[in-house]
């Protein structure tokens, strides 16, 4: 069995080990100074040795450890405080007086809104994992659908009136409005279809 790995995962993980092998490094490379420093200096008792010690250590090592490990800690919290913030304001506005549906890249269904559910019929568990076409009315022709996904993948979007299909087989026309989601390489990862009544 083989384990893929995602490149942000592994770049998480080689960001983690030269961290361990920084701070390694700057503790040992730091004590050695410290000895080195206590060794100028003239007798003093061995209390007095290690005390010193101890402050130069925890004075030189305190700022590494900061911009180290506490500043991007602090901005890791700070980030994940504005991803909850983004989520919430997300969940707001996704359940909004339209109809809205996600579905993943290959259009296999991911999420939709309470007006969706309510619009088409069908229950979240009846569409979750099934393909967006599931709502064709079978009054377009595969030239029509064709043409439609060709402006989609070149454009990142589609705009235009459609007859969607009901669970209970009836049919209507519907304005939609369909948006590519990309990612940092500017690939497709879902779709959102937005639906006007």
């Amino acid at each position: 069995m083989s384990v893929n790995y995602s490149s942000s995962q592994i770049n998480r993980h080689q960001s983690v080990t030269w961290l361990l092998v920084v701070l390694t490094g700057s503790v040992f490379f730091i004590e050695l100074l410290v000895m080195f420093f206590l060794d100028m200096l003239p007798p003093i008792p061995k209390i007095a040795t290690f005390l010193l010690d101890s402050a130069v250590l925890s004075m030189l090592i305190f700022p590494i450890f900061y911009f180290f490990v506490f500043r991007p800690l602090l901005q890791n919290i700070i980030d994940l405080r504005q991803a909850e913030e983004d989520l919430r304001t997300t969940s707001v506005a996704f359940e909004s007086k339209d109809p809205i549906l996600i579905t993943d890249a290959h259009a296999n269904i991911l999420r939709a809104n309470k007006k969706f559910l309510n619009f088409s019929e069908y229950s979240s568990e009846e569409i979750i994992g099934k393909n967006s076409r599931i709502f064709q009315s079978g009054r377009y022709s595969k030239d029509f659908y064709h043409k439609m996904w060709q402006h989609l993948l070149r454009n990142g979007y589609w705009a235009g009136e459609m007859h969607f299909k009901c669970k209970r087989g009836h049919i209507s026309p519907i304005w939609v409005a369909i948006t590519a989601v990309k990612n940092d390489q500017q690939e497709t990862t879902h779709y959102v279809a937005i639906y006007n009544l």
